[in-house]
């Protein structure tokens, strides 16, 4: 762990909770920062636990956030679980809901001298941040790196669409349903022999190439299954607003291949 990876938040970056204030999706890089050899070690800690902050100040800004809206601009001060080195941040953030009920929080951690546009107080903005996560994820070697542009975002397409689908199961059910899911692309993928694996929302490919029939029916399962234990109206609002931060060309080429159906 470098240190210095620390002082190297010059932008801004992302950190989802579930309704309890739960970590279910934070930043590799940021992650990082804070200690986690391994991102995805952060999911499920307390936000408090993760970023290091006093827990009545965690349960301030969750609180704040679940009962008005939002949350913007409170200085707090990040620390790294493993070193213990500090640095100051802006922390802002936007309430997700579905059908009317607090399922998490949209946490946007900034330089103190950095000012936010109005676009990051809404979920659908935070959609976009998540679909650059994904998209910074494949070029960086988290997966397979595909030559043709096209080819990327398609597969950054299915991966966003997944990551979404994860995190709005745990938000709404609980990370024990969000489990089931990871286990039934897992089986999924066993049993057909397909070479793709899904951990805390993040989806890895393996060297072999997937067929066009796997992409279908990974997502149909996953669209499924969240239609289980959600409802079809929220899903389908959840990932018509993550669709807006793809050009079109990429949304047609994703029905064609059955990545995207109609509810």
């Amino acid at each position: 762990m470098d240190d210095r990876m620390e002082l190297r938040m010059d932008r801004p970056m992302l950190v989802f909770t579930d309704e309890r204030g739960a970590v279910v999706l934070i930043e590799d890089e940021l992650a990082r920062a804070l200690g986690f050899d391994d991102p995805d070690d952060a999911v499920g800690d307390p936000l408090a636990a993760t970023l290091g902050l006093p827990t009545t100040e965690a349960e301030a800004l969750l609180n704040e956030i679940s009962t008005s809206g939002g949350s913007r601009y409170r200085l707090a001060q990040l620390r790294n679980q493993r070193t213990g080195r500090a640095w100051w941040v802006m922390v802002s953030g936007s309430a997700a809901v579905a059908e009317g009920r607090f399922i998490g929080a949209d946490i946007t951690l900034t330089p103190p001298a950095y000012t936010l546009s109005a676009d990051y107080f809404s979920h659908r903005y935070n959609l976009r941040q998540l679909a650059e996560l994904v998209r910074s994820r494949l070029r960086d070697g988290s997966g397979l790196l595909i030559s043709e542009e096209k080819e990327r975002e398609l597969r950054s397409y299915f991966a966003a669409r997944m990551l979404a689908l994860y995190v709005l199961v745990v938000r709404m059910a609980g990370r024990d349903l969000g489990a089931t899911l990871e286990e039934k692309v897992r089986r999924l993928n066993r049993e057909r022999g397909w070479s793709m694996d899904m951990h805390r929302g993040r989806v890895t490919f393996g060297e072999a190439d997937l067929p066009p029939e796997a992409w279908r029916e990974i997502a149909q399962v996953a669209q499924s299954y969240a239609f289980s234990v959600t409802s079809k109206r929220i899903v389908a609002r959840e990932l018509g607003e993550l669709d807006v931060n793809f050009t079109p060309a990429t949304v047609q080429r994703a029905t064609q291949y059955g990545l995207r159906t109609d509810p």
